[in-house]
């Protein structure tokens, strides 16, 4: 009874809120569908363990109802309806038999959308101001149970390539982590799942483009250490498609820093500040990460690519050979330097061509040229030394300075390795 007059209390504090007056005889039809809509919540529960399908569907008219959808027994007996029906089917599947997926995870996200809703309703003040909580045990038991679910789910529906579906359920698993109910349940070894739905909810949320998904869980999945250089890819992605260049720029630096071996970061940066015009920036980025870090070489091969994309070749050249003083083994100075100087020699051909036949002066130009090669050579040379898979670093630049210096035996040994 004290639940029909709870009822009745939310209800006539609705009519008031609306500036409506019941009359009397309203007033008595609500109280006879009130409790007529009760009468069928119990006769629901009474359903459950035989027909759970039966007893979802019978007590669905009394979630929907306003007259008694805010009572937390109605809700109650919508969640052990949908509990047992998960139930149910999570034991025929590990039985073998098929079963749904669909279904099944959608239910389990209905589930705890609506153990959440009887939860709230059930710790709602009653008509008396005090709050005296019913069903605790069984909403912290059912929340428990199904919180693995939404990774499971989250992985199914990832598979199906409905990210939205898997996303949701992903992040629902995060954030049940805190909750209230579950702080103390939940150890900290299972929260190392966490890490791995953070960064499942942030690929989710790249598919769907939605970069507002991505940034909210990409701090929590770059505590993967394995995964962190990708999530700073996808921060980077969607704080640029989001118009924030500020944070882009920002989280650009603090890429180049963390994950020096990946070009992309310190390439995306030049390319931004070259596009913009913006030389200067561009050189003092540089100048500021190398203050940072003296000893790191790549912000001093950093300073040569830089100015090896200016086509300034001989300031590129001195900075690469600085780089080498620090590391004489890292692939990309050899590789760059080595370029530069042959690309001194193609921009010396093409300014000293001419239709006049001048053979002394054809005679020193080729000296030139070879002088070029030459300085380029050992640096292919040792690429080809310290990185043999790495082929596309040298075959092609080696087999150019071969040609060009005449060393014909040389060029007939990297045909062979061609073949």
């Amino acid at each position: 009874m004290k639940k029909l007059v709870f009822s009745l209390t939310l209800l006539l504090s609705t009519a008031i809120a609306f500036g409506q007056t019941l009359s009397k005889e309203e007033l008595k039809a609500q109280k006879k569908q009130i409790k007529a809509l009760m009468t069928e919540a119990k006769d629901a529960e009474r359903l459950i363990i035989d027909n759970p399908d039966a007893a979802l569907g019978k007590v669905a008219a009394c979630t929907q109802s306003p007259l008694v959808n805010n009572d937390a027994y109605v809700w109650y007996v919508q969640t052990q309806a949908r509990k047992a029906i998960v139930d149910r089917d999570n034991a025929a599947r590990a039985a073998g038999g098929q079963v749904d997926l669909n279904k099944l995870y959608s239910n389990c996200v209905k589930l705890i959308a609506e153990l959440e809703i009887c939860d709230s309703l059930d710790n709602a003040p009653n008509s008396k101001g005090k709050v005296a909580p019913k069903y605790t045990e069984f909403i912290k038991t059912a929340l428990y149970e199904n919180r693995n679910q939404m990774y499971n789910g989250g992985s199914y529906y990832y598979n199906q390539g409905q990210y939205a579906e898997s996303y949701e359920q992903f992040a629902k698993f995060i954030e049940l982590a805190d909750h209230k109910l579950l702080a103390s349940a939940i150890q900290p070894s299972e929260k190392v799942y966490n890490v791995g739905a953070a960064y499942n909810a942030v690929l989710c949320g790249m598919r769907l483009e939605d970069y507002s998904k991505v940034l909210k869980f990409a701090d929590y999945a770059a505590q993967d250490s394995l995964k962190a250089n990708n999530i700073y890819r996808y921060k980077a992605t969607a704080y640029n498609a989001l118009g924030d260049t500020v944070q882009w720029v920002n989280l650009l630096k603090e890429g180049v820093v963390k994950f020096p071996d990946d070009p992309f970061f310190y390439q995306t940066l030049i390319q931004y500040y070259d596009n913009s015009g913006n030389r200067d920036g561009l050189n003092k980025l540089a100048d500021e990460l190398m203050a940072n870090d003296p000893g790191n070489p790549l912000f001093v091969y950093l300073k040569g690519y830089i100015a090896q994309q200016q086509k300034d070749l001989d300031t590129a050249i001195t900075w690469y050979k600085k780089t080498l003083e620090m590391d004489p083994e890292y692939l990309d100075a050899h590789t760059n330097i080595g370029r530069s100087y042959i690309g001194k020699a193609r921009d010396y051909s093409a300014s000293q061509s001419s239709t006049k036949i001048d053979r002394a002066k054809m005679k020193k130009d080729k000296e030139v040229l070879n002088g070029l090669f030459r300085e380029a050579l050992p640096h292919f040379e040792k690429l080809r030394e310290i990185a043999p898979d790495r082929k596309d670093l040298w075959l092609n630049d080696l087999t150019n300075c071969y040609y060009n210096l005449n060393m014909d035996d040389k060029m007939k040994e990297l045909e062979k390795l061609v073949q």
